[in-house]
């Protein structure tokens, strides 16, 4: 019997990778996937697995309503380029949970719709990364992670005392959570775990207890992160938490240091990490490059300032051959990267003759408490350059904009930002992307210059 495509609605193409095999066959974003190798497609697991082979039929309805077919043939390995709205092509799994740490509850109005949204979503954890809690899984999705095995995973635990993981959930879903934990590990899935601390909640001697028995689990558990509590300026209403004091910080990262010592001698790893911000409020030097392994959990702000450094190290084996004269950067961090920017600054003065400027700015928009670049907005931007001086070139780094895109958290564009301030502002992934660009800007400025007779001022 015909099927009857008319009737069904297929799966949104939201964006289609630029030159991506798709790409190179004219598939176009809002068209509709239809089938994959015949097959129907439940959800993004569904297309994964199916996107795997080497030889693809696919059938598309473009936005005219137009049923087409189209073939493709590329390796195993290679992504077919298409991306879907809901990025999970069904319904988006949402977190049930009230914690009482949640940043998303301390949001202020007037961001992207997007960044309202609290996803608990297992597929989106084996494919991009993101923490769960594992509190909402149905017997059939656990069935399902272990026939496939979809490791790693990454869990937000936040302690393994079933009562206090109720009150730091505000769920008793908490529970369950936890027991689908257990069950996870003892079917060996790998699992990366993260536990946000709030001071004199699930630190101290709870903390200590929940290491200990993630150690007991085994090697199903890969890393364990420690992260401090973010707090903005929008916790009206919300559970009473303190932030960690410099003296708190400083004992917390001479405990863990103790602990990851234990590790390394019983599991080969120090399995246990602390993000940078640790070691920033607590006044001391970032650990080393050894110090951090394979680098298991750098999404999540442990070890982002070591590699900076490591980056910084290898610019000063290099020697640009441009020249800066007449021309001024600004470099714009958080609180949190002064070190580090203060670092990179002094190296980019040793470029003859360039001009370097270093502005660390407040976060007016979620509050001074939150001092990471990463949270910085347009707004707080625009804020603190709009009456300085700006020179000819602004750096930023990459992670003030969402996902690769070009948009802040107030939904402020790069574009918007540069109309605003007047000057070029450049988002970066590191010292060695920042001057790769700076050299590239200023032979061009070089070039420029010569071909029309006129000299460097």
């Amino acid at each position: 019997m015909a099927i009857n495509y008319v009737l069904e609605k297929g799966h949104l193409i939201d964006n289609v990778v630029p030159d991506s095999p798709a790409a190179k066959v004219g598939i176009k974003a809002g068209w509709r996937l239809m089938r994959l190798g015949g097959q129907k497609i439940g959800d993004i697991i569904d297309f994964k697995i199916l996107e795997a082979d080497q030889r693809l039929n696919l059938l598309l309805k473009t936005d005219q309503g137009k049923l087409i077919r189209k073939k493709i043939i590329k390796k195993p390995e290679t992504s077919l380029g298409l991306r879907f709205d809901p990025i999970t092509i069904d319904q988006l799994k949402l977190c049930p949970n009230r914690c009482i740490f949640c940043f998303i509850d301390q949001n202020p109005d007037g961001m992207r719709n997007a960044l309202y949204v609290k996803d608990d979503d297992y597929r989106l954890s084996f494919l991009y990364g993101n923490f769960i809690t594992l509190n909402r899984l149905s017997t059939g999705e656990m069935k399902r992670i272990i026939k496939l095995q979809l490791s790693p995973l990454y869990i937000s635990l936040h302690t393994t005392n079933p009562q206090l993981r109720v009150k730091m959930f505000g769920s008793k879903l908490a529970v369950k959570g936890l027991n689908n934990f257990y069950t996870l590990c003892t079917a060996g899935i790998k699992m990366h775990v993260q536990i946000v601390l709030c001071p004199g909640i699930n630190t101290g001697k709870e903390l200590e207890e929940t290491l200990n028995t993630l150690d007991r689990l085994g090697n199903s558990l890969i890393s364990v992160a420690l992260v401090p509590v973010g707090l903005t300026d929008y916790r009206q209403g919300l559970y009473a938490i303190k932030k960690f004091s410099k003296v708190e910080a400083f004992d917390l990262v001479n405990e863990i240091g103790l602990i990851q010592d234990q590790f390394l001698q019983t599991r080969k790893s120090r399995f246990v990490f602390l993000a940078d911000e640790f070691y920033n409020l607590a006044g001391l030097p970032y650990p080393e490059n050894d110090h951090y392994e394979d680098y298991p959990q750098l999404e999540n702000g442990v070890g982002m300032a070591r590699l900076f450094l490591n980056q910084l190290a290898e610019l000063k084996q290099r020697n640009p051959q441009v020249s800066g004269k007449g021309f001024k950067v600004i470099l714009v961090g958080g609180k949190a990267a002064a070190s580090l920017l203060s670092g990179l600054k002094i190296y980019l003065s040793g470029i003859k003759d360039l001009s370097t400027d270093l502005l660390i700015i407040e976060n007016n928009f979620f509050g001074q408490d939150v001092t990471v670049s990463g949270l910085l907005t347009g707004s707080d931007l625009i804020r603190s350059l709009e009456e300085k001086e700006k020179g000819d070139l602004i750096f930023i780094a990459n992670n003030l904009l969402r996902n690769g895109g070009d948009l802040f958290l107030d939904n402020l564009s790069l574009n918007e930002l540069e109309t605003k301030l007047g000057v070029p502002v450049k988002a970066v992934e590191g010292p060695l992307d920042l001057l790769e660009k700076l050299e590239t800007i200023l032979k061009n400025r070089e070039e420029n210059l010569r071909v029309r007779g006129d000299k460097l001022e």
